[in-house]
């Protein structure tokens, strides 16, 4: 009974440590929080460490190698010569069969190969720094996608918060408009389409509150996805915002993805005079030791065992390989011509972006003092409304105009804003 107990405590322990939210005070400690936890931004550093890798494999290229070996052969023919039989005593122009060796033949031994002089191999490293700086801008490139991406969900999720709070102060008003005219209809002063209408405006109101609540935690649960968590507060409102003035879009020289296409010509210039070393002759300085064991039988009745050993150098001139020395230079400019097209390509969408994200800034920059008045205008007209309504000084259809133009002008303050703050951040790289 006591292990139940504790088993169900452990449970219930474990149960409520995985729903314990991740408050997120701001954007920055959304950001850095990203960053420490989240599994897109734990797989972009694995980019460069993997490139890194890669250019250790290739620097090992530089260095000596040192192979041991053995081996076990049997010569069911020996090799053999005749030799005359005067060299052994015999009479001269007869001739002895000679044998090369016993049948048993087992050999071990290491040999070394140093690279003294090898254009091709110097290349490969050169190519692998310049991709591994590649890898690393590429990694920087998607982590910068992955905060943008946060940026504006998370701004959403702002902005949709402050309509689900919009939605509850509407439900208030119509369920006060209902009241008013539950008392009129009650005395037969409007007539039943018209209280109907009141009805149906209050039920709206609520189907939008629901919906509101609906849309506002599918973002929040996108943006917690995107943490790699389950669940998420938002302890930030969208609040004021200071509107600072921005005359020139954003340099694209420091975005990661105008770095990594500049790494990215660097890389395939390097691939082609690593393709034209290829053809170039190598030198490399090689040893070998080897010691070799003979036997006539398994039993070995009679053996014989000596050592072998040199050492010299081995110059390697590439002569003729079919078309491939010339097939792989082909490929390698073509590969440098798409990579400066790229590097083109990247310049005008990065330049386009920036000049985009400036310009949306702008304009909510433009809007926002117009919006920021209709909001004041149409929440006193609301005021007014209200007061007229319990008055019975205005009908339904000019209550039901004033509310539908204060919660247009609301909703697209509220958009406003949140897309004034984040072309902000995005126009000055502030993220």
């Amino acid at each position: 009974m006591r292990l139940l107990i504790l088993f169900l405590a452990f449970t219930s322990c474990a149960l409520f440590s995985q729903a314990q939210p991740v408050v997120v005070d701001n954007l920055d400690a959304l950001l850095q929080f990203a960053d420490q936890h989240s599994p897109t931004a734990r797989q972009t550093t694995l980019q460069p460490r993997m490139a890194e890798q890669e250019k250790n494999a290739q620097a090992s290229v530089l260095y000596p190698r040192i192979n041991a070996f053995g081996t076990a052969d049997y010569y069911p023919l020996i090799a053999t010569q005749l030799v005359p039989a005067e060299f052994f005593g015999g009479d001269p122009g007869t001739f002895l069969k000679v044998q090369f060796g016993l049948p048993y033949v087992y050999t071990a031994g290491a040999e070394i190969n140093m690279p003294l002089i090898h254009p091709e191999n110097w290349a490969k490293v050169s190519r692998a720094k310049a991709q591994y700086e590649q890898r690393e801008w590429s990694s920087q490139a998607a982590l910068e996608n992955f905060h943008l991406q946060l940026i504006q969900g998370y701004y959403q999720t702002l902005a949709l918060e402050e309509v689900l709070t919009l939605n509850e102060e509407n439900e208030t008003t119509t369920q006060e408009l209902l009241r008013i005219m539950t008392e009129r209809y009650q005395q037969d002063i409007v007539e039943p389409a018209e209280f109907n209408r009141s009805k149906n405006l209050a039920l709206d109101v609520q189907t939008a509150r629901i919906d509101g609540a609906q849309h506002y935690q599918t973002s929040l649960n996108n943006l917690a996805a995107l943490l790699g968590k389950d669940t998420l507060v938002l302890a930030e409102t969208l609040t004021s915002f200071d509107w600072p003035l921005l005359y020139e879009y954003g340099s694209i020289g420091n975005r990661p993805a105008w770095r990594e296409a500049m790494a990215n010509v660097q890389t395939a210039e390097l691939s082609l005079r690593e393709t034209r070393n290829s053809s170039l002759p190598e030198l490399s300085l090689v040893g070998r030791y080897t010691y070799n064991r003979q036997t006539d039988t398994e039993e070995g009745t009679e053996n014989v065992d000596f050592s072998v050993a040199n050492i010299g150098l081995r110059l390697n001139v590439p002569l003729f390989q079919g078309r491939y020395y010339h097939a792989m230079a082909q490929n390698s400019r073509l590969q440098l011509e798409n990579a400066r097209l790229e590097q083109e390509r990247t310049n005008a969408t990065l330049t386009q972006q920036q000049k985009d994200w400036l310009a949306q800034y702008q304009a909510a920059y433009d809007k926002h003092q117009v919006l920021e008045e209709k909001v004041r205008t149409t929440e006193d007209n609301l005021r007014i409304a209200k007061l007229n309504m319990q008055e019975d000084v205005m009908e339904f259809d000019q209550f039901n105009d004033i509310f539908l133009e204060y919660n247009r002008a609301r909703i697209a303050y509220l958009q406003n804003l949140a897309d004034g703050i984040i072309y902000h951040l995005l126009s000055t790289q502030n993220f």
